[in-house]
């Protein structure tokens, strides 16, 4: 299984703003047991949609700025960039099919 990539708040623009296809971030704190719990099904996320969706972690102990602007108050928070510009998000990581029932719209080849 693939293993979810950490941004900052440095690298954040170039890999999320800019990139190329949609990004899912997922904020998160390192106390956090959902977000613990969760690491599974995001790793499944990112072995089975990797051509349609990258998926980026911030940990938002580091990087509070972050949270701040996208106002995370829970954990994790899913945030779906497309195109630069935050167009979905939610509280809590789903199995795959649920995830796509929830964020499918936004992906290519939907």
């Amino acid at each position: 299984m693939t293993d979810v990539h950490a941004v900052s708040t440095e690298t954040f623009a170039e890999t999320v703003l800019g990139a190329g296809k949609p990004v899912l971030v997922v904020f998160s704190a390192p106390w956090c047991g959902p977000c613990r719990r969760s690491t599974p099904r995001l790793r499944r996320l990112t072995d089975e949609l990797s051509d349609r969706l990258v998926v980026v972690s911030v940990n938002v102990d580091e990087h509070p700025g972050l949270a701040e602007r996208y106002r995370v108050r829970a954990f994790p928070t899913l945030g779906l960039f497309v195109g630069g510009r935050l167009v979905h998000h939610s509280v809590g990581v789903d199995p795959v099919p649920e995830f796509l029932d929830e964020f499918g719209d936004y992906l290519p080849g939907s």
